[in-house]
């Protein structure tokens, strides 16, 4: 177990609050050494962490602090906020133990001395997280994450300084294998350091399936346009990555197998229309029964999912067509699609919406009065939508 070399003095908090009133109902405090404080009394809270130098809690920042001590512009202490720094340096599934989605995983309901001590292994294992990195990753968070004020009492407690100079360089020479070099990257580690390192954390799994929790993504929606941007919008210089993972040709080989697209009268049409969508753009494409229209956007949606995270949504009113082509899809090893319409059973269409909701389904086929349904709006909120298709538009 790690522990600090400082010896400061360090308490967790935790506390349970009223939705309605906002009255402070319960409190739980560990102090790093093992002294243990429960009860319903703010002033003997009080005095119980008069010490402190450090204090530590899950959503401490935007949650407990306010609550405990009103909002100020400083404390006497520092703040260590492992809610934030969980997405950070636990990114790949399958995801730390204790955690779901912004909550901690706790044995017993509503106990803040419980939810302390989650909170402790949380940390340290977080600190030892941090360590483990390559020295590189430690200097790029700390450059990006340092001025910032639910990152800045991690850095503090934990003893870590280094220089900020030549950040966007370090990025490149981390990540270049992952994402378009040839990006105004230091734009975005002057504009948007926090959604740049939660989108290097993300990028730097190289595993599709994780995802960005959706509690993240509400707090900092220009995570995805960060992905998008880094990985997802082909550059016009060609750099090795947009040439291996963006192109459409490579992709088409690498996905379906087939060495050339089709073309109709001596026009490439299925070839622009990939294309055009992997470009971002708003298209409307027009081909004979038969013709390839599917690849159209099941190729740019496979490239996405792969680069980005991203979800494509395809709207159908064939339900037989549905199941068609996700099955098509299984045939040839591509398991990324699913769909949900009512003729799924109620096991089917609920291993549908996990696939979604886990990062596993990358495509998803719905009917259009599906999109009435609360639960498919609550699960493409949870997920970073690239693209949304109309099939069969007439």
């Amino acid at each position: 177990m790690w522990q600090s070399e400082n010896k400061r003095n360090l308490f967790f908090v935790d506390a349970e609050v009223s939705v309605t009133s906002g009255k402070v109902n319960d409190i739980g405090s560990l102090s790093e050494t093992g002294n243990v404080f429960h009860s319903s009394s703010v002033s003997d809270f009080m005095h119980f962490v008069a010490s402190a130098d450090f204090v530590c809690g899950h959503n401490l920042i935007h949650h407990d602090l306010k609550y405990l001590w009103g909002e100020k512009e400083r404390y006497p202490f520092e703040l260590v906020d492992t809610l934030y720094l969980s997405p950070l340096l636990f990114p790949k599934k399958p995801y730390h133990k204790l955690l779901k989605d912004d909550k901690l995983q706790v044995d017993e309901f509503n106990n803040p001395v419980n939810d302390c001590e989650k909170a402790k292994a949380l940390l340290y294992d977080e600190i030892n997280a941090f360590h483990a990195l390559p020295p590189i990753q430690q200097q790029i968070y700390y450059s990006l994450l340092n001025p910032i004020r639910e990152f800045q009492g991690f850095f503090r407690f934990i003893g870590y300084a280094s220089s900020t100079e030549g950040v966007v360089e370090q990025i490149k020479l981390l990540f270049g294998n992952s994402l378009c070099v040839n990006k105004n990257i230091a734009s975005l580690v002057e504009k948007y350091p926090v959604e740049l390192a939660y989108s290097l954390a993300l990028i730097g799994t190289e595993d599709f399936t994780s995802l960005t929790p959706p509690w993240l993504l509400r707090h900092y929606p220009k995570i995805e346009s960060t992905i998008k941007y880094l990985c997802n919008t082909p550059c016009q210089g060609g750099c090795p990555y947009c040439k291996s993972r963006l192109d459409i040709y490579a992709g088409l080989k690498r996905i379906f197998g087939y060495s050339k697209f089709r073309e109709f009268e001596g026009e490439p049409m299925q070839e622009q229309a990939v294309q055009a969508a992997v470009d971002g753009k708003s298209l409307l494409t027009i081909f004979p029964t038969g013709g390839g229209k599917s690849l159209t956007f099941q190729l740019p949606a496979l490239l996405a999912g792969q680069a980005m995270h991203g979800l494509t949504v395809i709207l159908s009113p064939l339900q037989s067509l549905m199941k068609d082509q996700v099955d098509n899809l299984a045939d040839r090893g591509i398991c990324e699609a699913v769909s949900i319409n009512g003729l799924l059973d109620p096991i089917s269409r609920a291993d549908a919406i996990d696939r979604v909701a886990n990062g596993s389904a990358n495509l998803l086929y719905i009917s259009p009065e599906m999109l009435r349904s609360k639960t498919v709006e609550k699960l493409l909120l949870s997920r970073n939508v690239v693209r949304f298709v109309i099939d069969e538009a007439h």
